[in-house]
C-alpha cells in the first residue's frame, strides 16, 4: 500500500487546496458541492485521508477543471 504521506500525495493535496482557494471557496462550500462534510474535505487536503480516483474526479468537476489538469499541476506523471 502506498503511504498517503508520500511526496506525490502531498503535492496532490496541496494542489487541491490551491485550486479551492483560487476559486475563493471555503472547505464547507466545496464540501457542499461534493456532498461531503467540511471535515472530510479537510482530511483530504491535509493528507489524513487518501483520496481515490472517483473522489478525485468529483473534485475536478466541482472545481471546474479536468482531472489531467490537477495531475499536471501536482507534477504527477500518468500514462
Amino acid at each position: 500500500m502506498v503511504d498517503s504521506r508520500a511526496p506525490e500525495y502531498q503535492r496532490l493535496y496541496a494542489t487541491l487546496r490551491q485550486l479551492r482557494e483560487e476559486r475563493d471557496l471555503t472547505q464547507t462550500q466545496l464540501g457542499e458541492r461534493l456532498g461531503l462534510t467540511q471535515r472530510k474535505v479537510s482530511l483530504f487536503e491535509s493528507g489524513d485521508r487518501r483520496i481515490d480516483v472517483i473522489e478525485l474526479t468529483r473534485y475536478a468537476r466541482a472545481l471546474g477543471v479536468g482531472l489531467t489538469d490537477i495531475l499536471d499541476r501536482a507534477g504527477i506523471d500518468y500514462p
